[in-house]
């Protein structure tokens, strides 16, 4: 058997480097699966309430979509619509208690900076907080309104954001975050998106002539 030079060497170092970075993936996900476990017991009402709400306005608005009438689905959109904005403020402005002074940051992305290389776990949870809790909001304007662009839902979700936020500056009860603008509206296109994905087989089957809806469903 010939053995060439350096084989055993590089053979040692790959097999290190294996290790190594299966060591760093299991402490990623070790600690992925630590911050979940936090972030779920310190906003437990906040899941709580996202989990309930989505899942239930899927049910009804999407796997009951052809049973429903153009009528009823509007009338139920707004009516969830109007839940979750009434979610947005509480969780945004009803439990906050009132500062001595106007406090804000215009730094943009100081929160990731903080929780990613410095450690804050409080800012990380903030950061999924505002991004899920506009989330419903992104697939509600859809439904809502009868033609929501990609921008009108943009413009719509930041105009709101920007209104929440100035609440809170002017009433001296949070902090006024640039970060928590970019982070409500990237929540309400991820709902937005989410919707469209959702929307295309629903809207196929509604077209679909009865005959062939009933041989696709017993294919399935």
């Amino acid at each position: 058997m010939i053995a060439f030079p350096g084989t055993w060497g590089y053979y040692k170092y790959y097999n290190c480097e294996s290790r190594g970075e299966r060591r760093m993936l299991q402490e990623f996900i070790a600690k992925a699966i630590w911050f979940l476990k936090i972030y779920y017991v310190e906003n437990q009402l906040l899941v709580q309430f996202l989990l309930l709400f989505v899942i239930t306005y899927m049910l009804l608005m999407y796997w009951l979509n052809p049973r429903l009438s153009p009528v009823l689905r509007k009338v139920l959109a707004i009516f969830c619509l109007l839940v979750e904005l009434a979610g947005i403020a509480y969780f945004t402005l009803g439990f906050r208690e009132i500062g001595t002074s106007h406090r804000y940051e215009l730094e943009m992305f100081w929160s990731y900076k903080e929780w990613i290389f410095g450690g804050n776990v409080e800012l990380g949870m903030e950061v999924i907080n505002n991004i899920a809790l506009f989330f419903p909001l992104g697939f509600l304007l859809n439904d809502a309104l009868k033609k929501a662009s990609f921008w009108k839902v943009l413009m719509l979700s930041m105009f709101l954001s920007v209104a929440v936020e100035s609440t809170q500056l002017v009433y001296k009860i949070g902090l006024f975050e640039l970060d928590d603008i970019f982070n409500n509206t990237v929540g309400a296109m991820a709902g937005w998106c989410l919707f469209h994905i959702l929307r295309s087989p629903v809207r196929n089957q509604c077209r679909m002539p009865k005959k062939r809806r009933r041989y696709a469903q017993a294919r399935l």
